[in-house]
């Protein structure tokens, strides 16, 4: 089994998840696809390849030639802007004998496209915080008619970038005519949840684990600890039941006074999903199963309550003194 993971940046130990997962398919590759010769993963990797940017012209070509020369099994991409891209090549690559981690494109939207998550989850009767568009938020002010604090987010953003708190009539004035592309929501104050969940493509729910988010550095988490599954468990199965996602996704939310009230679905794995594979998730290994073509029992509620991780930096250090790359990297 050769894996693939694109746009892989720094997720060693989501890598290092995989190699686990193949330990015992003898021959498998776990390998890295970054468009920046220096990332972590291509140096941890069995074999790495440095892509385009994914706003390329040149990417899906390129990926679908690594693909090819390297006889790819699995593909799990990484980052929002690529998803689109993937979600709607995948017929392609399936064709080559390789499956791509990604959900429909319908469902990608709905989870890159904040707006298009509100719409889904208001129409669903899924408890969420209240978004509106900039002429909604101007319409809301000029009634006087709009709670504070609000924030602003980029409408297709990710990783936290671009959100603005407002706690004033005049500061969400000012940043309305100011921004483009954006969306207003409530500001929810409670716990911070994200739930990681495993899906098979069909709509059923094979795993979830929710962790709590205990402090974030630059849109990922640092430290969390799993919780328990009981008050999101009827949510997720609605959500995975209508959205049919395949492979790993995770859901945001708030815990307030009116219960969960969810915020982002992200249909790729999270940044913190390292914390829900020590605590007993097994996406690696379902995912692998699913491109293998086999039956996956789900796992729902196997995994350790009040586990808690506490992340630091490690860092990698490689001799590039003769190297085109390292007199690249040197030159002032």
């Amino acid at each position: 089994m050769n894996i693939l993971l694109t746009s892989a940046g720094r997720r060693v130990s989501l890598l290092r998840a995989f190699r686990r997962a193949v330990e015992n398919l003898k021959g498998s590759k776990i390998m890295a696809a970054d468009c920046d010769p220096t990332a972590p993963t291509l140096i941890e990797a069995d074999e790495s390849f440095i892509l385009p940017r994914v706003s390329s012209d040149r990417y899906i070509e390129e990926l679908i030639n690594i693909c090819e020369q390297k006889k790819i099994d699995l593909v799990i991409p990484l980052i929002d802007p690529e998803l689109p891209l993937l979600a709607g090549s995948k017929d392609i690559f399936y064709k080559i004998g390789c499956t791509v981690a990604i959900s429909a494109p319908e469902t990608v939207n709905i989870g890159n496209d904040k707006l298009a998550t509100w719409n889904f989850f208001a129409s669903n009767n899924i408890p969420a915080a209240q978004t509106f568009t900039k002429d909604e938020a101007q319409e809301k002010l000029i009634r006087h008619d709009l709670s504070f604090p609000v924030i602003i987010k980029p409408r297709c953003g990710s990783s936290s970038q671009g959100i603005i708190k407002c706690d004033t009539r005049d500061q969400l004035f000012f940043y309305i005519s100011k921004e483009k592309d954006i969306i207003i929501q409530e500001l929810l104050l409670g716990p911070e949840v994200t739930l990681d969940i495993m899906g098979d493509g069909q709509g059923g729910l094979l795993s979830l684990v929710p962790r709590k988010r205990l402090k974030i550095r630059g849109g990922e988490v640092e430290r969390g600890i799993t919780v328990d599954d009981g008050l999101f468990y009827n949510y997720v199965v609605k959500i995975v039941q209508i959205l049919k996602p395949f492979g790993a996704i995770n859901i945001q939310c708030f815990i307030t006074g009116r219960g969960p009230v969810f915020t982002e679905i992200n249909p790729r794995f999270g940044g913190g999903y390292p914390l829900a594979d020590a605590a007993g998730a097994r996406f690696p290994e379902m995912l692998i199963a699913l491109a293998r073509g086999e039956k996956v029992k789900p796992r729902i509620g196997q995994y350790q309550r009040g586990l808690l991780m506490s992340r630091f930096d490690e860092a990698f250090f490689i001799s590039l003194e003769n190297d085109p790359l390292g007199y690249s990297l040197m030159k002032l």
